[in-house]
């Protein structure tokens, strides 16, 4: 999740849309796999979560729309389709194959943790081995003189609001596997803690600047304060609190460094 928020910033935007939107996908993920098999169950959460992005970045770069306005909308929208779907109820009895994406070990390693970072040296060949990754940049450091050097900037918007979609639901079916049903509840705390995490790792909001190892190194970080928390007894309203002071004062020293 964090590191399709880190696309989404480094345009100048922001998706506040992708806590929600996992909600939806594991309830839509839940019902393939009731009626469709485990594969359809583990799928699903990846097409919507997909398609809802492209839908988000369709409106941001067609109608030049602040992505703030457009993913406040679909995070509306997602939760609301999430309670209606699911009256408000978890989907419980799923296939029992469903939760081996989040149980099985390879040589002791969880598969969780292989698929991560699957995902994450896809990512790094994405942002920096071709040209997309330096689009993506060039969005938020001057996107009028990548519009103007020939690049279709509308497509770039498209994909990088797509592929944080893609990366939502990836996210929605190993929370969906972990738990072995599908919430419409699930995932709501995630958008918060992903700008935490791209802030935290020096993602700026004034667009171009930015690692995926920043962004990688910042989960740590907030994983190990949460985990931390948990050890020690402290609320998880505490955590809220802190995780929103943490954003803060990660923007006001980055502001204040430049």
């Amino acid at each position: 999740v964090s590191m399709g928020q880190m696309m989404v910033i480094l345009t100048k935007g922001v998706d506040v849309s992708l806590g929600a939107m996992i909600g939806l996908c594991s309830v839509l993920g839940a019902i393939a796999a009731k009626e469709f098999g485990v594969v359809a169950g583990w799928l699903a959460p990846i097409m919507v979560g997909g398609a809802v992005g492209l839908i988000n970045g369709a409106v941001v770069a067609y109608f030049r729309i602040d992505s703030f306005a457009v993913t406040l909308g679909t995070l509306s929208i997602s939760k609301g389709l999430a309670l209606i779907i699911s009256k408000g109820l978890t989907i419980y009895n799923l296939p029992p194959e469903f939760k081996i994406l989040a149980y099985t070990k390879v040589f002791t390693i969880p598969l969780p943790v292989i698929i991560t970072l699957f995902v994450i040296i896809a990512m790094y060949f994405i942002m920096y081995r071709v040209p997309f990754g330096r689009y993506v940049y060039a969005c938020g450091g001057n996107i009028e003189a990548l519009r103007l050097s020939g690049v279709n900037v509308n497509r770039v918007l498209l994909w990088i609001f797509g592929g944080a979609g893609i990366l939502t639901g990836i996210s929605a079916t190993l929370l969906s596997s972990r738990i072995n049903s599908g919430q419409p509840n699930l995932g709501g705390a995630l958008m918060l803690e992903s700008i935490a995490a791209c802030v935290v790792g020096g993602v700026t909001f004034q667009g171009g600047v930015g690692t995926l190892m920043g962004v990688f190194f910042g989960v740590l970080f907030l994983a190990t304060l949460s985990n931390g928390f948990d050890l020690i007894g402290v609320s998880p309203f505490v955590k809220q609190v802190v995780v929103g002071t943490i954003i803060i004062l990660a923007v006001v020293i980055d502001k204040y460094k430049k």
